[in-house]
């Protein structure tokens, strides 16, 4: 009878889906955008597009920061029950992202033309810059709220829907970019406006989100604390808004250094490598994505086990699909080029080229990905940010400038992968010496070694046989840790009427299932934890009398727990039932 995997595996298979979905849409948008405007507006334009990345990254910087930030630190405030806190990081996380995404729209009428001018160098590519730059000024307070409720409905039992934004937002991009720019020929600024109101429409969502009634996180009203909570949700964003900082930062150089030194032409297939970026993280985002929204949540729960599961399953399913990815771009480059519009002469053999370089860089990549994304989760900011910074300027800048300077082109791809990896080894580096000196726990994952605590941890099947089994084994572990008779008697009752109960009426078929319970002994405190994936029932709730849930469940026995345990609490979170109960150390 030992722990195993098997809720979190379906809590994986469960929410890569709406995940994967999300991603796939936001980055096959922003992909097929790019091919759209390539091919009907020629390959200028979209290296117009990848000259404007900058800007746009720093307008969506505070929306990242409080998205990414925010969800991660209301995540792991739901698996610690504190409700409260969390409502309070949705709810200034929405009103600071509102109120920077205005004051940026405030700018509108004055920036774009100067930020145009600045980064093109040239009147003809600022001529195509300018009216996409300008657009997404006046909207980017539309597309803040848009990205911070999708991040928060996720970490909020509600993946579908945060994928379902981001399905329609860009379906909706992807129809009116053919209207805009083929049918009414508006161009570059058809092209911003043509996200902005696909943002807007896939906010239907939220309605529907708003209307749940299994949603854990709620609006509540401005009060002294607002200013805390965004503080919060900016420092667990931090490595998000350095990421965005130094994306804009390395697009403004590399960018600037290839269209001055080498040209249009290898602007445009830079433009098409950069896009490769886009296809990996279609690839493998959405896997990836799952630390996010799985485990910020267990790692409030301190269940350790199930974070070190939920990480190797991410990334051996990243990895099988970005192999995937690497041999399609190893083999057949000239069809890539050919979906950016670019089908011969010596541009087709530069991007062939380029491409096959440039795609060796995408396992080191999907690594720093994950790790960024996993430190992040767990509220290790300062080591995501390191990752970041290395990543995307300390390393791939220098590098790629003297890239260019040596090979050309050449020099960029070759550039691009080896950044990759030196990112690997110098965090690395950073981590062990942190660890060496007490500032991090030990191993890659940085989690508390669970052997330190005193922790029965058990995964049973939905099987009465085994909730009597577990019984006689929790007897044994109180014995062993010299736990009073009576205590004992009260939290194996408590396990007993709680795991009977699931057994019994928590599942509708009877097809195998596991719960998994957790007992430890921490805080001066007895903690049981019992979680299972069965209907949502909420023990808090139950009414002694009340016939009609007599006829559905036998809870005789959790009316008399909640007067005897020091604190019982219930709440459903990775639509899982979170049941746990304390007893207070009674000193002998």
């Amino acid at each position: 009878m030992e722990r195993n995997a098997f809720l979190i595996n379906k809590k994986i298979h469960q929410y890569i889906l709406p995940s994967v979905l999300m991603t796939v849409a936001m980055q096959l948008g922003n992909v097929v955008d790019g091919m759209i405007v390539g091919n009907i507006l020629g390959p200028d334009a979209m290296a117009a597009i990848e000259i404007s990345m900058p800007v746009l990254l720093v307008l969506q910087m505070p929306a990242m920061m409080l998205a990414m930030g925010g969800a991660a630190e209301a995540a792991v405030l739901l698996g610690k029950r504190s409700t409260q806190e969390a409502d309070g990081v949705f709810s200034a996380s929405l009103a600071a992202g509102l109120l920077l995404s205005v004051i940026f729209a405030l700018f509108t009428p004055f920036l774009p033309g100067v930020l145009a001018m600045a980064l093109s160098g040239n009147g003809v590519m600022a001529a195509l810059v300018e009216p996409y730059i300008a657009v997404n000024f006046g909207g980017i307070p539309i597309l803040t709220l848009a990205i911070i409720f999708c991040y928060f409905m996720n970490a909020d039992n509600h993946p579908q829907l945060g994928s379902a934004l981001f399905i329609i937002a860009n379906v909706v991009n992807l129809a009116l970019d053919l209207i805009f720019l083929k049918g009414l020929k508006i161009g570059m600024a058809g092209s911003a406006l043509a996200t902005i109101i696909g943002y807007l429409t896939g906010m239907v969502t939220v309605l529907i989100y708003f209307r749940s009634k299994h949603r854990m996180l709620h609006l509540v009203k401005p009060d002294m604390e607002v200013l805390s909570y965004a503080c919060l949700a900016a420092k667990a964003g931090i490595p998000s808004a350095a990421f965005t900082l130094m994306s804009a930062l390395k697009s403004v150089i590399i960018n600037s250094a290839i269209v001055r030194l080498l040209g249009n032409d290898p602007m445009a297939v830079y433009s098409v490598c950069a896009n490769a970026v886009l296809i990996a993280e279609l690839c493998v985002g959405g896997i990836i994505g799952l630390v996010q929204n799985i485990a910020g949540i267990l790692y409030g729960e301190r269940d350790y086990y199930g974070i070190r599961a939920l990480c190797k399953k991410v990334l051996t399913y990243s990895y099988i699909a970005i192999g995937a990815l690497l041999l399609l771009f190893l083999m057949i480059p000239q069809f890539i080029a050919g979906l950016f519009g670019i089908t011969e002469g010596d541009m087709l053999g530069m991007c062939n080229m380029a491409l096959r370089i440039f795609a060796l860089s995408f396992p080191f990549y999907v690594y720093n990905k994950f790790l960024m994304s996993y430190y992040q989760t767990i509220l290790q900011p300062g080591l995501s940010t390191v990752i970041t910074v290395l990543q995307g300027f300390l390393v791939i800048v220098p590098l790629t400038l003297g890239g260019i300077l040596l090979w050309g082109l050449l020099g960029v791809c070759v550039a691009a992968v080896a950044s990759e990896a030196v990112t690997i080894l110098l965090s690395a580096l950073y981590r062990s010496v942190g660890q060496r000196k007490g500032r991090f726990a030990a191993g890659v994952y940085m989690l508390p070694q669970v052997s330190k605590v005193k922790t029965l941890d058990c995964s049973i099947r939905n099987d009465l046989s085994e909730v009597v089994a577990f019984r006689e084994k929790l007897f044994t572990f109180c014995e062993e840790n010299g736990i009073t008779e009576r205590d004992g008697k009260i939290l194996g009752l408590a396990m007993e009427e709680i795991a009977a109960n699931i057994v019994q009426y928590g599942y509708r078929s009877d097809q195998k299932n596991y719960m998994d319970i957790s007992f430890t002994i921490q805080d001066d405190k007895y903690i049981l934890r019992i979680r299972d994936d069965g209907i949502p029932f909420n023990p808090l709730e139950y009414q002694p009398g009340a016939k009609e849930q007599e006829e559905k469940v036998t809870v005789g026995g959790i009316g008399l727990l909640r007067k005897i345990m020091s604190d019982f609490q219930y709440m459903r979170v990775l639509n899982m039932n979170n049941t746990v109960a304390e007893l207070d150390i009674v000193p002998k």
